[in-house]
């Protein structure tokens, strides 16, 4: 009980101290990488060790033995801390304790990685190391000179090559700060404002919670960016009402869980593999904020719709009154939450680093709590808002971290230049077939693994012979952070789709297939975006009006044929016509448009003359 107690004080002293320290440097100004990064991998695991000490059953042997790792762990990296100037200037030559300081920090963060995400991630940053240290008697291409134990840890641990590199860089910084502007958000009343507004809005339509769903995982996947955490916030609501109104219990569970996972490509904050890419390419967020609007817009229009032809076909009715709050009511007593909103995307817009912006929308959301008595954050909610982000934080900065360990051996190695020539030469020049096989990977690489380390990995292997094949820059990385995205709800390890089963009580693969259906939109609009980059924003104005008109009426028809149904049922040859149509108009060129026009035009004009077999309404946003 002792144990326990002091654990958790520790966690939640860690948790503290983390946010405070990230907040005053975003004040003050970031420190150097070294004492930035390290200051957060420290606080990080002794929250991941903390946490295991203040579990039951776990005897004093293993509790010991945690505890040991944990001061070894922040020993070194206080070493590493304290002494980053001396290590610098060594030029990558680290004596005997150092040696021993470096194998341990490796050996402790890939234990870390696996209580905190799983044994993915774990596997394949142990290969890569291997690689790293026995390349030299791999046969072919594969095989390059290979590297002392010395010299490996050197590059992984003294310097921004490895452990310390640009993702956890980012974690350490922008990542967090969002995080906490998300939980000050909630904090004043924020998010449960976006679930009473969704609700307001939809309700007095058919499928009304479920189309709730859609809305308020698309609002607060503006400021949170992760899938599960989404799923367990907007989910604990909506998935209930949705089997109330009658849907089914795995179909309420996979419209939840898709509608969570588009919350990473949703500007203003996305998720932090967004913040990754613009590091990665030297780009200012605002940029890829810019780039994914248009998809993620296309992309919450088709789960939308799809949603409702769900409704109309299950004959699905609305929310009563009583269910429903008022809207107007809703607004009046909670529209100040938004002004942090509007603030953080002003800032934004006026190329405030995202750092400064996230730090003027955590100010103006404490601020404008104080509007009202009902949304005030009083000093408990506050400190309650401090512990969560921090505590919020350790899944991204032990992925990152475990991450950099990949991105250590593919710079060491050259790695990255042969599996580009690898994916080149296996697809024969042809770039469908590239980034086939580039979305394949990325879906594998993703299960169980969060978004920002799939999306890491894959950008740093394949991206760059994307890129050699012809692919605008943004619309590679871009294709590469999709497809991590969508892992999270694609069987077998899908976990949008457990989190969701969990509060549906339904089959989590049964859950993950019916919103692979739901969102499959998101599987496709990529390789459109990889062909003509006007859906980026990339193109003159006609390029992207025509790619913004066109798609949208490509989605709908799209989520039409999908469903079978529309106004009524669409038979199965008038699907096939109307899908290869909704396709033909999401690849924005003047010929497939005119092409798709016409088949679309074959397929749902009949809609508009056949009798209804039930009274039943199009897609609206309430009354």
């Amino acid at each position: 009980m002792y144990v326990r107690k002091v654990a958790k004080y520790l966690n939640e002293s860690a948790a503290l101290c983390l946010t405070l320290f990230v907040i005053y440097t975003a004040v003050v100004g970031i420190r150097v990488d070294m004492i930035q990064r390290g200051m957060v991998l420290l606080f990080v695991m002794i929250m991941v060790f903390s946490a295991e000490l203040s579990k039951d059953k776990i005897n004093y042997l293993v509790k010991g033995i945690i505890a040991l790792l944990m001061i070894t762990a922040g020993y070194s990296l206080l070493y590493q801390v304290t002494n980053f100037r001396q290590i610098a200037v060594s030029m990558g030559s680290i004596n005997a304790f150092e040696f021993f300081l470096g194998a341990a920090l490796i050996g402790i963060l890939l234990i870390a990685t696996k209580l905190t995400i799983g044994w993915p991630i774990v596997i394949i940053s142990s290969l890569f190391i291997l690689y790293t240290r026995f390349g030299s008697v791999l046969p072919g291409m594969f095989r390059h000179r290979g590297y002392r134990w010395s010299r490996i840890i050197s590059h992984m641990v003294t310097g921004t090559s490895g452990i310390f590199g640009t993702p956890l860089g980012t974690a350490a910084t922008m990542v967090v700060m969002f995080i906490i502007f998300g939980s000050f958000l909630e904090a004043s009343g924020g998010s449960a404002f976006f679930m009473d507004l969704a609700i307001a809005l939809t309700g007095k339509s058919k499928g009304g919670p479920a189309k709730a769903a859609v809305i308020s995982s698309a609002l607060m996947g503006t400021i949170s960016g992760n899938a599960a955490s989404n799923v367990v916030t907007t989910g604990t609501f909506t998935i209930p009402l949705m089997k109330k109104t009658g849907y089914e219990s795995h179909v309420a569970g996979a419209i939840e869980a898709v509608a969570s996972t588009g919350g990473q490509i949703m500007p203003p904050v996305m998720g932090a593999a967004a913040f990754i890419m613009a590091e990665m390419m030297g780009l200012q967020y605002s940029i890829i904020v810019l780039a994914a609007i248009i998809p993620s817009v296309l992309y919450y229009i088709s789960v939308f719709t799809m949603v409702h032809f769900e409704a109309v076909k299950k004959d699905i009715s609305s929310m009563s009154e009583s269910e429903m709050p008022d809207l107007r009511e809703t607004w009046k007593k909670n529209w100040h939450t938004l002004l942090s909103i509007v603030v953080l995307v002003a800032s934004l817009a006026m190329r405030y680093s995202p750092v400064k912006s996230a730090l003027f929308g955590i100010v103006t959301a404490l601020v404008c709590s104080y509007f009202r008595s009902h949304t005030r954050i009083t000093p408990r909610k506050l400190l309650d808002a401090l512990l969560s982000a921090g505590q919020n934080v350790v899944g991204v900065a032990i992925a990152c971290s475990c991450a950099g360990i990949i991105i250590g051996s593919v710079s060491l190695t050259g790695l990255g230049l042969k599996i580009s020539s690898i994916i080149i030469a296996a697809s024969g020049g042809n770039l469908l077939l590239a980034l086939l096989f580039t979305f394949v990977t990325l879906i594998i690489l993703g299960m169980g693994m969060p978004t920002a380390a799939a999306y890491i990995m894959v950008a740093t292997l394949v991206a760059p012979g994307l890129i050699e094949m012809g692919l605008h820059p943004i619309a590679a990385h871009m294709f590469c952070l999709y497809g991590a995205v969508m892992s999270s709800i694609t069987p077998p390890v899908a976990l949008a789709a457990y989190a969701a089963s969990g509060i549906a009580k339904a089959n989590p693969m049964k859950i993950g297939f019916t919103a692979c259906k739901f969102g499959l939109v998101a599987f496709i609009v990529p390789f459109f975006f990889a062909y003509q980059p006007a859906l980026l924003w990339i193109g003159n104005a006609t390029e992207i009006v025509q790619a913004i008109l066109t798609s949208v009426v490509g989605v709908v028809v799209l989520a039409a044929c999908l469903q079978g149904h529309a106004r009524v049922k669409v038979s199965l040859p008038l699907r096939v016509i109307g899908f290869i149509g909704a396709l033909a108009l999401m690849y924005p060129e003047v010929v497939t448009d005119f092409a798709g026009l016409v088949l679309v035009a074959i397929a749902m004009v009949p809609q508009v003359f056949k009798r209804k077999e039930k009274t039943i309404d199009m897609p609206k946003l309430g009354g």
